[in-house]
């Protein structure tokens, strides 16, 4: 028996309708999805909405893309979804628009409200406080003296009270030292002109939390140290060495000094003890009776002398695999000669400019 076949005209408007109805379920789709963008974004943050009403302050730094505004806001709690806040900035034709500044939002705030601040700009009048990589607490003192914008006596009262602040975790571990000597994150930081100390050391313990959370710190037991005497070791690191290809190198000469139980000698420790930084160092300022005299105590001192930049870091935690016991400056830019065999380093050491 022959099967009846549907007529030509019957199979194309089976097409048509086929069409139309996928592309009423695609233009359906798309509306929803612009409707959920623009009308269903829910800013607030935590879980739940936890948090809501609360004021948080962000600083956006100039250079940072919209992108990078939009994750600060999410890490905050400020937003739920930076991919859905990048989405209706660009809707609004504001991604390229959004101004640096130390912003003041509230947990739940209307998105609208949030983009047209970023836009506008911060009302307050920002100055720029730059804290480089090795500087100690007292040095960066010195910095913001000269800045004139944070009380720089308050900010050394207040860094060596860390039980005033929130302090990093190192590897989940909590700390507890006697100053915030080497966890105050060097940075470029942007302050109100009439800033106060503390919330400058609140956004440097900040920063240091996010900077280095993705540093191997698991590596510190297998080098025989704890997260916190990793600090200290990459203090001595950035004092150090001025090559970056030679911080790997110089983290091994601590590491190998230490198993040996080798005094680590190194001068920086006792310009710290003494805060005498760029005068040459007597006989008798080495071998002043210090915790923090290399020359004359074994073992690393008990804190950090130094804020070690992220490559210190991890330059403390991913040694050079050498076995090098001794370095000599060779230069006035800062190379080192490296060997493992003393006769070597006497002949360096002669020859040393």
């Amino acid at each position: 028996m022959k099967g009846t076949r549907p007529s030509k005209g019957a199979l194309s408007g089976f097409h048509r309708w086929f069409a139309i109805t996928g592309f009423l379920v695609l233009i359906t789709v798309v509306g929803i999805f612009a409707y959920k963008v623009y009308e269903g974004f829910n800013p607030a943050g935590g879980e739940d909405g936890a948090g809501t009403g609360e004021v948080r302050t962000v600083q956006v730094l100039e250079g940072l893309t919209a992108g990078d505004v939009a994750e600060l806001l999410e890490r905050e709690g400020i937003i739920d979804s930076s991919w859905t806040f990048v989405a209706r900035l660009r809707m609004q034709g504001a991604a390229g628009e959004i101004k640096p500044g130390t912003y003041e939002f509230r947990v739940g705030q209307d998105a609208d409200e949030i983009i047209a601040t970023l836009r506008e700009g911060a009302a307050v009048d920002l100055a720029r406080v730059t804290l480089p990589e090795g500087l100690s607490i007292d040095q960066a003192a010195d910095r913001l003296r000269e800045g004139g914008v944070v009380d720089a006596d308050n900010y050394v009262e207040l860094a060596n009270s860390p039980e005033a602040f929130e302090l990093p975790t190192l590897a989940g571990t909590a700390i507890e030292p006697e100053s915030l000597e080497g966890l105050l994150f060097p940075e470029t930081y942007m302050v109100p002109e009439d800033g106060d100390a503390e919330s400058l050391i609140a956004e440097q313990l900040k920063t240091f939390s996010e900077k280095t959370a993705e540093v191997p710190w698991e590596n510190a037991a297998e080098l025989g140290v704890s997260p916190y005497q990793v600090v200290i070791v990459a203090s001595l690191i950035e004092k150090e060495a001025r090559i970056p290809e030679e911080r790997a190198k110089v983290a091994a000469v601590i590491y190998n000094r230490l198993a040996e139980g080798m005094t680590l000698g190194i001068d920086a420790t006792v310009r710290y003890a003494l805060q005498k930084w760029t005068e040459p160092l007597t006989q008798s300022d080495l071998a002043v009776d210090s915790p923090y005299n290399t020359r004359e105590k074994t073992g690393l001192p008990p804190g950090p002398i130094a804020s070690p930049g992220l490559a210190a870091l991890e330059a403390a935690l991913q040694p050079a695999d050498v076995d090098y016991l001794y370095y000599v400056l060779q230069d006035e830019a800062g190379h080192h000669f490296f060997t493992a065999s003393y006769e070597e380093f006497l002949q360096a050491k002669d020859n040393a400019p």
